[in-house]
């Protein structure tokens, strides 16, 4: 017997393919914070790899071990099955000019907080955070830490000679569970109405 899908927040879609994911949202934030305690968000597994008859009944807050092939995939299993090879590979472990090394976990367990429902409305990929093999596996509603969001955002000054200065800056946003970014209030007037009036 299937098991019901819950009610989670839609993340993306529909895509082309009628498909959508569904689950927890991780802000970068939240990212950044689980890694620190070398963790890893895997978004979903290779759809190649991902036998569509075992994912079907996969849900939001399940558990997997994952374990290192020994040759370049991180592959999550349930039991004695093999689910699909996570998205990360060996390069995700080697620091680069523009971003940090992510953490290596060659045995660890794999939290749900991501499924990718096809149109039907069945499972058929799953994504979640890694941590490593001992470690404690929060309930699945305090498993992304609250984060702070950051909006880009443009400031504009209309001197009086009638000259306008435009220059970027960054205004926090509220804090949120990880879920939902704060919504933005809507402006009344288009950027252009702002700059160039007083």
């Amino acid at each position: 017997m299937k098991r019901p899908l819950g009610s989670w927040l839609v993340l993306s879609g529909p895509n082309k393919d009628g498909s959508r994911h569904i689950g927890i949202r991780v802000l970068p934030d939240a990212a950044r914070q689980l890694e620190k305690r070398g963790y890893i968000v895997a978004n979903k597994m290779y759809e190649r790899s991902v036998d569509r008859g075992l994912m079907s009944n996969i849900r939001i807050g399940d558990v997997f071990d994952v374990r290192f092939d020994g040759d370049k995939g991180w592959w999550a299993w349930r039991g004695g099955v093999r689910l699909g090879r996570l998205t990360c590979s060996l390069s995700n472990f080697e620091a680069k000019e523009w971003r940090e090394a992510m953490p290596r976990i060659d045995e660890g367990t794999l939290q749900v907080i991501r499924l990718v429902v096809d149109a039907g409305g069945i499972v058929v990929n799953a994504g979640g955070i890694v941590r490593p093999l001992g470690d404690a596996i929060p309930p699945v509603k305090k498993a992304v830490p609250d984060a702070q969001e950051h909006v880009p955002t443009l400031r504009g000054v209309v001197g009086t000679a009638g000259d306008v200065r435009v220059a970027k800056e960054t205004v926090d946003g509220s804090p949120r569970a990880g879920r939902q970014p704060a919504p933005l209030p809507r402006s009344r007037r288009s950027i252009w109405e702002r700059l160039t009036r007083q």
